[in-house]
This record gives C-alpha cells, sequence and structure tokens, in this order.
C-alpha cells in the first residue's frame, strides 16, 4: 500500500487561537480586495468593448 507522504508534511502543534484569527482576517481582506477589483476591472472593460464596437441602428 502507498503511504502518504503528506503525512510527514502535518504538524502535531497547534496553532494559537489569536494567530488563526489574524490569518482568518488577512484572507478576508485579500478576498474583498479581489472582489473589488473584479468588480471594478469588468466593468471597465465592459465600457471599453461597448466603446470599441458601437452598435449601429
Amino acid at each position: 500500500m502507498i503511504e502518504n507522504v503528506f503525512k510527514q508534511l502535518e504538524s502535531d502543534d497547534s496553532c494559537p487561537a489569536h494567530l488563526k484569527t489574524e490569518i482568518i482576517s488577512e484572507i478576508d481582506l485579500i478576498r474583498n480586495t479581489l472582489q473589488i477589483v473584479e468588480l471594478y476591472a469588468g466593468d471597465l472593460f465592459g465600457v471599453l468593448s461597448a466603446l470599441t464596437n458601437p452598435q449601429e441602428d
């Protein structure tokens, strides 16, 4: 049977609660920042696309 090599990387130590909170807040900050960038970048590319391809009536 093949041994899982990732089991060797796992530590028996535990992370302090305040460190977990800080890591989660950093992840939330990164996720929220990326959502804002995606929102404005999507709008920007939509406007640029509409300007470069005007519809003729």
